[in-house]
Order: C-alpha cells, then structure tokens, then sequence
C-alpha cells in the first residue's frame, strides 16, 4: 500500500522534468496518489528538437485523483 494517499500535501515542485519513462511513472503517481494536492508546478527540460511542447501536453493529459490539482509550468 502506497502512503501518498494519506499525505496532506498541496504544493508539489518539480525541476528539470524530461519526459523520460521513469520521470512519466513518478509523475502518474503522484498525480493519482495525492488527493489534497491543489498545485503541481513543473520546470520542463526543453532539448535541441523543442520537445517542451509535447512534455507539456502529454502531463496534461494524466489523470489526477484531486479534483483541485492545477499544473502550472514554470
């Protein structure tokens, strides 16, 4: 059993996000995990082939368990 869902945390601050296999798991977790989370705010590694946009796009389309959780890029 996963702790998350007991853990009252709102704000959630990630640096440095690529996209990766492992980065995209992480992330699906936390967002279906953490019901009191209101505020995710991500900072995209943009590459040489501009791959923010589909970064962006693609975290928008992840389910999230709180229905107050905002993703903010920063």
């Amino acid at each position: 059993m996963c702790c998350l869902s007991t853990c009252r945390v709102k704000v959630l601050e990630i640096s440095g996000y690529g996209g990766s296999t492992g980065e995209v798991k992480q992330m699906r977790h936390f967002l279906g995990k953490l019901k009191y989370l209101e505020t995710v705010k991500i900072g995209v590694e943009e590459d040489n082939n501009n791959n923010g946009e589909n970064l962006r796009a693609n975290i928008m389309t992840l389910d999230r368990v709180s229905s107050k959780c905002n993703i903010q890029f920063i």
